[in-house]
């Protein structure tokens, strides 16, 4: 197969998997402010979500933490927490794949509480 075509070919085996297109190309969308420091949010949050999920994952960076989990065998959905007002506040930022169900977001959202 020539370059050129294997190109097109994965853009158009990309394209035409609307969750691999959207987990590779999606700006994150704010949902929340929450009170309280990220990390401890965050710590809380994959907590309580490992109890009751399998495929949950947790990634600590530089003033965030992503939390994911898996939808079915090609979908992921991924949840920014993000450092906001020196600690104070957390930025919930749904970052890719499907929208969150709401006990993921319902979750978060308890620990914060």
């Amino acid at each position: 197969m020539k370059p050129l075509s294997f190109i097109l070919f994965l853009c158009l085996l990309l394209a035409s998997s609307a969750s691999s297109a959207q987990f590779l190309f999606f700006d994150p969308v704010p949902l929340d402010n929450l009170d309280g420091n990220y990390r401890t949010i965050a710590a809380c949050a994959y907590t309580h979500l490992t109890r009751r999920q399998t495929g949950i994952s947790r990634t600590d960076q530089q003033g965030a933490v992503r939390l994911s989990g898996v939808v079915s065998l090609f979908e992921r959905w991924e949840l920014l927490l993000v450092d906001d007002e020196g600690g104070r506040q957390t930025r919930l930022d749904w970052s890719a794949g499907p929208y969150p169900s709401e006990h993921v977001l319902s979750t978060v959202r308890a620990c914060a509480a």
